[in-house]
């Protein structure tokens, strides 16, 4: 059902084209992370205008991830800070998560706000959603991007020109070595029960 109703979406909005060109960035709360710690990695959206058409109504995107380096943990649709620009009456909004391809996850959002308080509400720039992961496997875990289809607060298509990539590095913990000074105390109190003994 899912797939069919994205499908019509995307179908109506390749019909209509708009100009506007949005940039989709991906943030990770890390650049480097130890294993077993989470990474937060946020997708925000941003070459809008606050308060002014076109805002977004819908997008349909795609997270690539390495999934044998990381495990997803967690959504939380929307921005922490501004809120979710997709629900701004707080009528919510058709929100649909895919993870069952391998390494792939479908985000879908469709808000019900009306068009005038999307043009007139919406802020410029925004998270759409954040994902956490569960680091599971030491390495460079990548992450990209791509959109299925973007459309604005009536329906007409919106252009992505530019779309993020990241990369993490997830470091294996590491076994913490003796401090030298602790070897150098280990190795006098050896010597002074040699002394000892070759006293006796």
């Amino acid at each position: 059902m899912k797939k069919i109703f994205a499908t019509l979406i995307a179908l109506s909005m390749s019909f209509t084209l708009n100009s506007q060109a949005l940039t989709i960035d991906l943030s990770p709360s890390a650049q480097e992370l130890q294993l077993g710690d989470n990474l937060t990695l946020d997708v925000k959206v941003s070459d809008l205008t606050d308060t002014t058409a076109p805002s977004l109504g819908v997008y349909d995107l795609n997270l690539m991830f390495d999934a044998t380096r990381v495990s997803i943990s967690n959504i939380i649709w929307g921005d922490a800070v501004k809120g979710n620009q997709l629900d701004l009456n707080g009528f919510g909004s058709l929100q649909m998560s895919d993870a069952s391809n391998f390494g792939i996850l479908n985000l879908f959002e469709l808000s019900f706000d009306d068009v005038w308080n999307l043009n007139n509400l919406q802020a410029g720039s925004f998270s759409l959603f954040s994902v956490i992961f569960s680091t599971i496997a030491a390495d460079p875990a990548e992450f990209t991007l791509g959109v299925n289809a973007l459309g604005d607060a009536n329906g007409d298509s919106l252009l992505a020109d530019s779309i993020g990539t990241s990369k993490v590095m997830i470091n294996a913990v590491a076994v913490p070595e003796p401090a030298a000074s602790f070897l150098f105390l280990i190795g006098l109190i050896a010597l002074g029960f040699a002394r000892i003994k070759m006293q006796e």
